[in-house]
This record gives structure tokens, C-alpha cells and sequence, in this order.
């Protein structure tokens, strides 16, 4: 007879208010050692804070940087990470890391700063070591001035680590600092493939999204939303990979759905810019939108690259360009022949220039010197391995906080077809689909467009997951009720002892305690599960008919259809495991529980 082993015991509930500060920390000078910001302050930049060479600055999940506004140009606040420092914002789904401006009021509910409010402060900067095509294989940063050695970005090593940058929010930045020249939401100089950047929305941006000035980091899950100029830009020899990159135009900004420049002095440095994109959606300001600017790809300056599985849709403007120049030894008309540069297995959907080919892909043009080529090359190449006047059939595009932004594709939709398998190479994710998404809506609950309201707050289909009955392993039931301050955090640690697995339904319940007379709820709670430092399971509005079986199986009492509570049934190994929740928006009376399946 097996012996049934008891656990066990909450170990820890720790209530970590994201929205009940202890200070503000002006922070003026240089980082030149170690050192941790805490989601316990806010910190606010007061000028351009650079990590220098050989320090590590780590932001703790949730914490919240603000860029002060300076009313001269030149001294637009930042935060840099120099050649040789390391950063390690390594936030979470539930408590993202926020850079905004000092101004921000960060109410997601009633914002007092909108898409509209751009270049109140500077950006990110993250510079490294990887190579760049210039004459000298260095560079100095846009944006930061050229006699600060701290703001050089340039080297020999590919494999260069820079740190890690995921779950963050960079919101209304990029200042100008001069005529023509800007800092971007993230502006990455000859960052090495050794750095981690994913799950990272630059919102509200007076100048790019994000641009790739040399280098080889690989990037996964990138949002541009409503950005003055270019979603994604790149130029000085980029040679780094993406996936699952996601673009939205305002109505009355933006520029290139993608600009890429190959080099700049000389035009055919090497080494050349050809990265590799799989599955992007990037839609522009409108079809019939005022935004003239609104455009979507352009190739330049000899520079290369490959898209694949993606979706372009909805600008103003043409389609793409692949430019030639006579008076240069290389161009991307070069690059294109020479098979540097491919653009296959892609939806072209509506654009304001029209339909024809004329219209939708720009002849190429002699920028410099010499004839134009006779034949639109751009269009053969595009037309031979693409779908084009095809409407790409997402869910929902809307650029208004009433949740109707919703890029997956839609029953039937063609983008469910016609992919191109991207490589088994260890980065790149295995996907049958073009675009940035199928049914996981990977953008919600983290990113601003998703806590501002213009995101959908729909999840993918739910699927049950196989419940293990009888197991030996035992976990004494949990339900604590606890109030969040505003954009809040609780923890709930448990363990499941034992040698055999467990299944388990964890409920954060906000909204369905109304029914029990509770008052003044958290109204939408999310929900991560670790194990250690992983996340294993998550969970925003809960859904699916094995949560109400189960939750009557258990003894619970039942959730209202369609409340904002946040519920995971999971089969757990014997171990140590601790339940996340964070609060949207108002403070909130919350219930976590912890249940047992037998």
C-alpha cells in the first residue's frame, strides 16, 4: 500500500503593489557598477543614464521608468546601455516592464497621455560589439553626442551579449534632438546574437519603432504600434533573424512598414544586410486613410534581407520597392539577382496606390546616374511567389481603444495556407501560417495596446488538459482573499509532495466574488504559474467547459459565463510551484485558490 503524503501548506502570499510606489528615484548620473532598480520605486531618468562598460543593470519585473522632458533638444533623457554593460530587464507577461514619460499618469483605464503624445522623452539604446559595415567597423549612435566615446557600437564578435530585454513597454518616446535626427523607442547599434530581445511593444514613437544599425541579435515577438515613422528599420549590415513581428499604423502617422538600408559609408560594406524575417503582420494607416506616408516596403542602399510568411496590408501608398542605383558597384536591384534578397510565400493585401503593378510596385528608378532598368524587377519577383490584391482576412483591424484590434486570422482566412517552413536551426519557431499570429494572441495582457484597450481581449480556442485522478501526491486546498492596490501583484506559493503528478485548478477570482455580496473587486485579474523561474501555464479571461466540471468536481463555487476572472487547470510533477496575479487598472478584492483534483 502506497503511503499518501500531505503537504503542505501556502508558503508565501506577498502582496507587491505595482501601483503603491515607496519612492521616486531621480536618477542623474552614470551606472558604473551593478545594480538593481526594484518595482517597488519608480525611476525617473533626469538625463541620458548610461551603464557603462562592465556593469549589469537589472529591472525587477513590473517596475516602471519614466523619461523626464527637457525643454532643450539636445538633452532628450535615455537610457544607454554602452558597448561591453550588460542589462537584464527580464520582466514577466503579468508584470512587464514600462518605460514611459515622466508625464504618464500610467491609468490604463483613462489614460491621460494617447497614441497621439510622441517624443516626450528619448528611448532605449542598447549598443554592442557585433560587426557593422562602416569603413572603420564603428559607429556612433544616433541621437547621442558623437564626442561621447560611451555612445560608440561596433566590433568583431557576432556572438556579443548585451543582456536580456523582454516582456517591456517603451511608450511616447523618441525625442527630437536635432534637425533630422531622433532617438528611437529601441535603437540597437551592432548588438551580437548573444542578447535576448522578445515580447517588447514601442508605442507612440516619434521616429521608428525599431531600428537595427549593424549587428546580428535575433528578435521574436515585436510590436510597433502607432509610431511616427518606420514600424522596422535597418541598415549598416543587419544580419540578425525575427519572428512574430506585429506592426499598426495610426491613421495620420507613420512611414515604411519596414525600411532597409544596407550601408551607409560605403553603400557596399560588407558585411552586407541580409537578415531573415518569418511572420509578420504589418498593417499601415488605412487604405484610404490621409497618411500619404503610409508605405510598405522598401529596400535600399544594397541591402539584402528575406521575408517570408508574412502579411503586408492596409497603407496608403504602394506596396514595395527595390531600389537600384547605377553609380553605385552594388545596389539591392544586386542584391535581389545575386538571391540576397527574397520576398516569398507572402499576402499582399489592400493598398491606396491601387492594384495594378504599376501602382503597387515603384519601377525601378536610377537614384544616381545612369538609365533605369526597363523591366519592373521588383514586380516580377514579387508576383512569381506571392499572393497580392488578396485580403489577408484577420479577425479585426481597428486603431481605437475599443478592443477591435485583433490581427489573428479568421476562419477561412488564406493566411492559413501557403507557408514556407522556417528552418530548424534552434531560433525559429516551426509555423504552417503567415503572419504574426494564429489563435494565441501572444500580444495580450503585457503590451500597451493590450493594457490601453485597443487589443481584443479574445485568447485562442481552450483546450482541456488530461487530469490525473487518484494520485497518491497531495496538496491541501487553498483560498486566501486579499486586495491588490492598483496594478498590483500577489503571490501564492504551494507545494505538491509525493512521487507521482497532480492535477490542479487554480482560480484568481475578482468579479465572481460579486455574487457572494463582496464589493469594490479587482476587476480583471491575470494569472501566471512558475516553476522557478518559468512560466508554465497563464491565463487572462477564463473559458472552456473543463474549468465549470471541474470547479463543481472540487466543490467551488461556480464562476458567472464570461467574467473577467482568470482560471488554470494544470498536471503538476511533485515540486514547488507559485501562482502570479496582477491586477488591471483600480484596486480590487481578490480570492486565489488552489484546489486538488481526485
Amino acid at each position: 500500500m502506497k503511503r499518501s503524503v500531505l503537504l503542505n501548506s501556502l508558503l508565501a502570499l506577498l502582496v507587491a503593489p505595482a501601483g503603491l510606489f515607496a519612492a521616486d528615484v531621480v536618477v542623474t548620473s552614470a551606472i558604473t557598477t551593478n545594480t538593481t532598480w526594484t518595482r517597488s520605486n519608480v525611476y525617473i531618468l533626469d538625463t541620458k543614464i548610461f551603464v557603462e562598460a562592465g556593469a549589469l543593470l537589472t529591472i525587477e519585473p513590473g517596475t516602471v521608468i519614466k523619461g523626464r522632458a527637457k525643454a532643450n533638444p539636445a538633452d532628450a533623457t535615455a537610457l544607454v546601455i554602452a558597448r561591453g554593460a550588460r542589462i537584464n530587464a527580464n520582466g514577466t507577461a503579468a508584470a512587464p516592464i514600462i518605460f514611459t514619460a515622466d508625464s504618464d499618469n500610467l491609468n490604463t483605464t483613462t489614460p491621460n497621455l494617447t497614441e497621439s503624445d510622441r517624443g516626450l522623452w528619448g528611448g532605449v539604446v542598447i549598443l554592442g560589439r557585433a560587426r557593422i559595415n562602416t569603413v572603420s567597423g564603428q559607429g556612433n549612435i544616433e541621437g547621442i553626442a558623437t564626442n561621447d566615446a560611451r555612445g560608440i557600437y561596433g566590433g568583431t564578435d557576432d556572438d556579443d551579449n548585451s543582456g536580456i530585454f523582454r516582456y517591456v513597454q517603451i511608450k511616447h518616446s523618441s525625442a527630437i534632438v536635432a534637425a533630422n535626427v531622433e532617438l528611437n523607442a529601441l535603437s540597437l547599434g551592432a548588438v551580437g546574437r548573444g542578447t535576448v530581445i522578445e515580447y517588447v511593444d514601442a508605442y507612440a514613437a516619434n521616429d521608428d519603432g525599431f531600428e537595427f544599425f549593424g549587428g546580428t541579435v535575433n528578435t521574436k515577438y515585436l510590436i510597433s504600434s502607432f509610431n511616427d515613422d518606420d514600424n522596422f528599420d535597418w541598415d549598416e549590415g543587419f544580419r540578425g533573424k525575427g519572428q512574430f513581428w506585429f506592426a499598426i499604423g495610426a491613421t495620420d502617422k507613420g512611414n515604411q512598414a519596414m525600411e532597409m538600408d544596407g550601408g551607409t559609408t560605403p553603400e557596399d560594406g560588407q558585411p552586407y544586410a541580409i537578415p531573415e524575417i518569418y511572420n509578420a503582420t504589418l498593417i499601415g494607416s488605412g487604405a484610404t486613410s490621409g497618411n500619404a506616408l503610409s508605405q510598405g516596403l522598401i529596400f535600399r542602399d544594397n541591402s539584402g534581407g528575406k521575408l517570408y510568411n508574412s502579411i503586408i496590408h492596409d497603407y496608403r501608398g504602394y506596396a514595395a520597392r527595390i531600389e537600384t542605383e547605377s553609380a553605385q558597384s552594388q545596389d539591392s536591384a544586386k542584391r535581389l539577382a545575386a538571391g540576397d534578397l527574397a520576398i516569398t510565400n507572402n499576402i499582399f493585401g489592400t493598398f491606396g496606390a491601387g492594384t495594378t503593378d504599376a501602382e503597387l510596385f515603384i519601377s525601378p528608378n536610377a537614384t544616381t546616374g545612369g538609365a533605369a532598368p526597363a523591366a519592373n524587377y521588383t514586380a516580377n519577383h514579387i508576383k512569381a511567389g506571392n499572393r497580392i490584391n488578396t485580403d489577408p482576412r484577420l479577425t479585426g483591424i481597428s486603431r481605437t481603444r475599443n478592443k477591435g484590434l485583433d490581427p489573428r486570422p479568421a476562419a477561412g482566412s488564406p493566411a492559413l495556407t501557403g507557408a514556407k517552413t522556417p528552418p530548424s536551426d534552434g531560433f525559429f519557431t516551426q509555423t504552417d501560417y503567415l503572419g504574426a499570429f494564429k489563435a494565441a494572441n501572444w500580444a495580450k495582457g503585457w503590451s500597451a495596446i493590450s493594457q490601453l484597450g485597443f487589443l481584443t481581449d479574445a485568447d485562442a480556442t481552450v483546450t482541456d488538459e488530461p487530469v490525473v485522478l487518484g494520485s497518491p501526491s497531495k496538496l491541501l486546498n487553498i483560498s486566501t482573499l486579499t486586495t491588490l492596490n492598483a496594478n498590483g501583484l500577489v503571490s501564492a506559493g504551494f507545494v505538491i509532495g509525493g512521487t507521482q503528478a497532480q492535477t490542479v485548478l487554480i482560480r484568481a477570482i475578482g468579479p465572481g466574488l460579486t455574487q457572494l455580496g463582496v464589493t469594490g473587486v479587482l476587476a480583471d485579474p491575470t494569472m501566471e504559474l512558475f516553476s522557478g523561474q518559468n512560466v508554465i501555464g497563464s491565463n487572462d479571461d477564463w473559458a472552456g467547459e473543463q474549468i465549470t466540471t471541474l470547479g463543481a468536481k472540487v466543490g467551488a463555487f461556480a464562476l458567472p459565463a464570461a467574467s473577467k476572472d482568470s482560471v488554470i487547470v494544470k498536471t503538476l510533477q511533485p515540486g514547488n510551484y507559485t501562482v502570479q496575479i496582477k491586477g488591471k487598472g483600480a484596486a480590487g478584492a481578490v480570492i486565489v485558490e488552489v484546489y486538488e483534483v481526485d
